[in-house]
């Protein structure tokens, strides 16, 4: 059998008798206690176990809420695996992936559970126990596939770097079809502290739960807290100790309204990816240069290599590589081969890393275009013209050139029409020419992910159907 704390949600029961009053699940007005969780969770378990076999996979066809943390907390407990689909999915997506894993079982809400719950014994060994989902190359979602250990030792990351502990009110506020925001539920049910979520993301009632329930620990994409910075104008909530953030960065200036509406507030960003977990972490308190993602968290070993698999000095750009207890078993559909190398894994990632063990993102291998005979990735592009006024995201992309192999397209996110002119002369004062786009187009909006960052499958063929561009 796992020991106590190597099965998530393990301790739930436990964590029940001894305080069976204490709030441990908040979704906007509904409340759980914990003795309420565990009763919930059972029941489910329970339900799970007459109808599908240990090992099995069980489809959460759900909207966001209680419902959807408690099933996903039973398939975990008594050893089943949980595919976490998106509710803003269309149709032809979950029939793709109910084909390609052919789920035992799918709830989709309505379902009635045992009035007497038992608690199963936990699984053996270290069996899968959940499949995220994450955007892939053809628009239909790649699944990974995660083990509890992995999920036991981000946990342990959580915990020693951050200091997250049962005391804390843990929020993440967007869709828990977004692995950022699942774990922090999770890991927070976990350990006994405080889960605040919501059905679905808006800034004023994030900011009035944020209040309402005195939440220390926030879990939220750079998009997202623009959105919060703009929404709570003028507000402060001191209760907030500390923001985890993972993804782009965001607009220049954002920091600034971030602290001003969080002024107590550590922010630690992070570096990961979905088949990762953690990789590095940019802790608040430490010097880190501009541009970096961090140091490799505790636990992570990093190597630079190239193209021949040889290690790099400090300071080359190549492939980076990472080994961990944290990484992902594999993909369950749709993802491609991944490259391993012993225990080491890269998703992709180039990268450099300085004499004081610093990573700097220069892109990621699947994006990068060739632009006269030189390597451009997009990322670096897109970090210069978003401190272009009034410019609050951007994407490039390339389009067939038979001069050039591929011409940069700018996509950008912003009221109004681009002033090219302006734009070029921005980039040029930052970036060598041939990194300089020769097109630009606005959008007022971006098509987005459950987890709040763009679509990048979806905005390449919106921007193909009004241009009639052929993008890569």
């Amino acid at each position: 059998m796992s020991a106590p704390g190597e099965t998530i949600g393990v301790d739930i029961p436990a964590l029940a008798r001894s305080a069976p009053a204490r709030i441990a699940l908040t979704c906007e007005e509904e409340r759980l206690t914990r003795a309420a969780l565990a009763a919930g969770i059972g029941a489910r378990a329970t339900g799970l176990a007459a109808f599908t076999a240990r090992g099995a996979s069980v489809a959460l066809d759900l909207p966001n809420g209680v419902e959807l943390a408690m099933a996903f907390l039973a398939c975990a407990i008594s050893g089943r695996e949980a595919l976490v689909y998106d509710p803003g999915w269309p149709s032809s997506y979950r029939a793709a992936l109910d084909a390609a894993l052919a789920p035992a079982w799918t709830l989709s809400g309505g379902d009635h559970w045992p009035d007497i719950p038992q608690w199963p014994a936990p699984p053996q060994g270290d069996p899968p126990f959940y499949v995220g989902f994450t955007s892939g190359s053809t628009g239909v979602p790649k699944g990974y596939r995660r083990a509890h250990r992995s999920w036991i030792e981000s946990f342990a990351v959580s915990e020693g770097e951050f200091g997250i502990g049962p005391d804390d009110v843990v929020m993440a506020p967007g869709g828990l079809a977004a692995s950022l925001h699942l774990y922090g539920v999770v890991h927070a049910l976990h350990i006994g502290a405080e889960a605040v979520m919501m059905r679905r993301f808006h800034p004023r009632r994030a900011l009035d739960l944020v209040e309402a329930r005195f939440v220390t620990v926030l879990y939220a994409t750079p998009t997202q807290l623009q959105m919060l910075a703009e929404a709570g104008e003028g507000r402060a909530f001191a209760s907030v100790r500390l923001i985890l953030t993972s993804g782009a960065k965001g607009q220049p200036g954002y920091r600034d309204a971030v602290e001003r509406l969080f002024p107590a507030a550590r922010l630690g960003e992070f570096y990961g990816a979905s088949e990762l977990s953690f990789v590095t972490i940019a802790h608040p308190d430490e010097a880190v240069p501009a541009g970096s993602v961090g140091r490799a968290a505790r636990g992570v070993t990093l190597a630079i290599r190239d193209e021949a698999g040889r290690a790099l000095p400090p300071g080359s750009v190549g492939r980076v590589w990472v080994k961990s207890g944290m990484l992902f078993s594999g993909y369950a559909t749709g993802g491609e081969v991944i490259a391993r190398d012993g225990a080491f894994v890269s998703v992709g990632d180039h990268g450099a890393l300085d004499a004081a063990g610093f990573l700097t993102l220069h892109g990621r291998e699947k994006r990068m275009l060739v632009t006269g005979g030189l390597n451009v990735y997009p990322e670096e592009v897109e970090a210069v013209l978003i401190r272009a006024p009034g410019v609050a995201e951007a994407v490039v992309f390339g389009v067939e050139d038979e001069l050039r192999g591929t011409t940069l397209i700018a996509v950008l996110r912003m009221d109004g029409l681009p002033e090219e002119p302006a734009l070029r002369a921005h980039c040029r004062a930052l970036l060598p020419t041939a990194k300089v786009p020769r097109r630009f187009l606005g959008l007022p909006d971006f098509p987005r992910t459950s987890g709040g960052k763009v679509d990048l499958v979806a905005l390449r063929r919106q921007v193909e159907a009004r241009t009639g561009w052929v993008l890569r």
